[in-house]
């Protein structure tokens, strides 16, 4: 059945219906590796042409998938609108439901990419950390993503999906030799120690004198508590060693004291865990709460104790990033049931961070000369994901929304099976109730 125009509507003109090329093509298209339909089509995610062209044509689905969270019958209609394919929404749950693999690797090689480093250095400083991504309609966490934050390089430098069953450790992240890797007490153990030294990397992380045993010279174990009571306030330090997988590591702790607010607050959270795990809190373990403790494998000779406890709180930036991250690619609960879609989801998220973050480099590059300016990154940020959003999503005139209106029937019309619309209802009542008859008009 033909779909009735308006009557004081233009028919739509050819320029009007068609579907220029837009930024996609000359901007997004050159930084993804050239083979990349090769292996969507060994990893299964486009094997046959099916109402879509490419590989690529697909790619840039997924990504307006995330980018405006689309719900897959959304996103339908918005592949017709912008003239790149016109499948049903479940033929776009299937192509999600397959390509979590290609997207996988999509990302390890957007990473894999040597990035143009702002400042000349020998060693890599890493945020390490982890964050969460919710399902709807649970309270719990499902996924776990685990963030190497490359701040040397101001740039994702590696990352890990999981589910939330997999903990906190550095087995996540491919480590080189004269890495610095901080870390928060989520790793604050000695089997992080051993994991960096394995590999010649180096580790600044925040610990708890509970589940960082440590001794002196001789074996014999240490006494922080002691030690932190002794007279002399400030920053402190002291170098001994810690045990892990049958070997012994020299390490150097640094203490200070948080300031009484912070303190106050560190107390408080612990008492908190305490008496959620129904365990009493003792003077001692108030005492811990207040002070800062870090662990280190840095030598002292290069990194004083007032300059190992600087780079421990740069650390923070990783957070922002997660809220960056989180705020401008409007991330938020998956509605997602299946793990594989999921899962996809997630990677096609990490994959739009990744090319917003290299034209982010390349506008801070830029800008370098403004030194006495800097640079704001939560502006750069939002700039890049407004870009990336612009390119991938596209634009179309109500000339073209017009021209297209039959084929978007499906997606703006609810499936007959299913329950009744209300509203449907009720204006189909009042369209035939006797009460809706105006009255005739006084003359």
């Amino acid at each position: 059945m033909p779909i009735p125009a308006h009557p004081t509507a233009l028919a739509p003109t050819a320029q009007a219906i068609a579907v220029t090329t837009d930024a996609w093509t000359s901007e997004i298209l050159p930084q993804l590796p050239p083979d990349l339909e090769a292996h969507a089509r060994r990893l299964k995610a486009f094997v046959r042409v099916r109402g879509l062209a490419s590989a690529t044509d697909l790619l840039r689905a997924l990504l307006a998938f995330v980018l405006a969270d689309h719900s897959t019958r959304s996103l339908g209609a918005w592949a017709v609108l912008v003239g790149l394919a016109d499948l049903s929404e479940s033929a776009w749950r299937q192509r999600l439901l397959l390509a979590g693999p290609w997207l996988g690797w999509l990302l390890s090689a957007l990473l894999a990419v040597t990035p143009v480093r702002p400042v000349p250095t020998t060693r890599r400083v890493r945020l390490i950390d982890a964050t969460m991504l919710m399902h709807t309609g649970g309270g719990r966490a499902s996924w776990r993503v685990h963030w190497d934050d490359d701040l040397t390089a101001g740039r994702l430098g590696s990352v890990t999906l999981t589910t939330q069953a997999t903990g906190e450790h550095l087995d996540h992240y491919p480590l080189q030799p004269g890495d610095i890797l901080v870390a928060d007490g989520g790793y604050g153990y000695r089997r992080s120690v051993a994991t960096a030294q394995r590999a010649g990397a180096d580790v600044v992380l925040r610990i708890h004198a509970r589940t960082f045993p440590l001794e002196d010279a001789h074996g014999q174990a240490f006494d922080l508590r002691a030690w932190l009571r002794q007279p002399g306030g400030g920053v402190r330090s002291w170098t001994g060693w810690c045990r892990a997988g049958g070997h012994r590591y020299a390490v150097r702790l640094v203490a200070a004291p948080l300031p009484p607010e912070q303190a106050a607050r560190a107390g408080a959270r612990t008492a908190r865990k305490a008496q959620r795990k129904q365990r009493g809190l003792g003077a001692d373990a108030r005492f811990l709460a207040g002070w800062l403790l870090v662990v280190t494998t840095l030598a002292a000779r290069d990194w004083p104790a007032d300059e190992l406890l600087r780079l421990y709180r740069a650390r923070w930036q990783v957070e922002l990033v997660f809220k960056r991250l989180k705020q401008l690619l409007r991330v938020r609960a998956l509605r997602c049931q299946r793990t594989e879609v999921a899962e996809a989801t997630v990677r096609a998220l990490l994959i739009a961070w990744v090319v917003q973050e290299d034209l982010g480099a390349q506008l801070r590059q830029a800008l370098a000369a403004e030194a006495h300016r800097p640079v704001s990154s939560w502006q750069l940020a939002q700039l890049s994901v407004a870009t990336l959003r612009q390119a991938v999503c596209g634009s179309w005139t109500r000339a073209r929304l017009v021209a297209c209106l039959a084929r978007l029937r499906r997606y703006l019309c609810g499936s007959p099976r299913r329950r009744v619309q209300q509203e449907t209802q009720v204006r189909r009542w009042l369209n035939q109730h006797r009460g809706m008859v105006a009255p005739p008009m006084a003359s």
